[in-house]
């Protein structure tokens, strides 16, 4: 994401892009400080229809790679899992190694399908990522 537009992000700027879809939304904390969130759904996409979605989730720069992440994803996962989706998806910047690397190792793999969004300017690929196992 470019920077300027992630500083330019207020605190009410997801709500009108959500519309009508129910969100579940975790937070991660460590002694009271937030360290990671995340998102799930049931899929937005129409051609996925029946599929759970992981919407998003951040890491605090500074707490990457401390484990927060793996332990905020996996319970999202289960979370979907438990509400009946038995196949996830999720969305991810091609460019963006490190989260590819991490869904990989958390059993998610691409499936061949891109979109190009147009964020801060700027024209970036996403690639979807998808896991069917239990």
């Amino acid at each position: 994401m470019p920077q300027p537009y992630l500083d330019g992000l207020s605190a009410g700027v997801w709500a009108p892009r959500l519309g009508c879809l129910v969100y579940t939304d975790f937070v991660l904390k460590d002694g009271g400080r937030y360290v990671a969130t995340a998102s799930v759904t049931a899929a937005r996409d129409p051609a996925m229809h029946g599929w759970g979605e992981v919407v998003s989730i951040y890491v605090l720069p500074e707490c990457t790679g401390l484990g927060y992440g793996k332990a905020l994803f996996a319970h999202a996962v289960h979370h979907l899992r438990e509400n009946g989706f038995s196949k996830i998806y999720l969305w991810v910047l091609e460019e963006n190694h490190r989260a590819r690397a991490f869904y990989q190792k958390m059993g998610f793999a691409p499936n061949g399908d891109k979109s190009v969004v147009h964020i801060g300017g700027k024209a970036l690929v996403e690639m979807r990522y998808v896991c069917t196992a239990p």
